[in-house]
């Protein structure tokens, strides 16, 4: 799977919007992490659900990750999609514990394992969101 860059841009707003600048300008996954007790936390929240402590920060990831879940599209409404159906979206969940779904990028539905390896890269659309995919790991753990 390539690009989409004609894909729809969502406009994300408070919690989300902090968490896509800080991976905009990291140019990397970026998830929220305790600064209290150190416990990383997806989707941003406003308190630690470990320790309940505010002082949250995005931090950069490592990316390596593993399939948690998974869907195949067949369909899809959106245009820019289309030529690549039917594609997999992932349910990833970080070395670093959170979860996040992204769209694999050289996955076909038929090569799809649980937890097979995998690397998240993200894709920079605006300053304010960046896509997500989903490669296979070519042994970088």
């Amino acid at each position: 799977m390539s690009t989409t860059p004609q894909a729809y841009v969502p406009k994300p707003d408070e919690l989300d919007l902090e968490f896509y600048r800080a991976t905009v300008a990291a140019g990397a996954l970026c998830i929220q992490r305790c600064q209290a007790c150190g416990l990383w936390t997806h989707p941003a929240r406003y308190y630690c659900p470990g320790c309940t402590s505010a002082d949250l920060a995005f931090e950069k990831v490592s990316g390596r990750a593993t399939i948690y879940s998974y869907t195949v599209s067949h369909y899809t409404l959106e245009a820019a999609w289309k030529p690549l159906l039917p594609y997999v979206t992932i349910v990833a969940e970080l070395e670093e514990g959170p979860r996040i779904v992204a769209a694999a990028r050289d996955i076909v539905p038929d090569e799809v394992v649980l937890g097979q390896a995998l690397r998240i890269v993200t894709e920079n659309k605006t300053s304010d969101f960046a896509f997500f995919w989903a490669e296979r790991d070519k042994g970088q753990r």
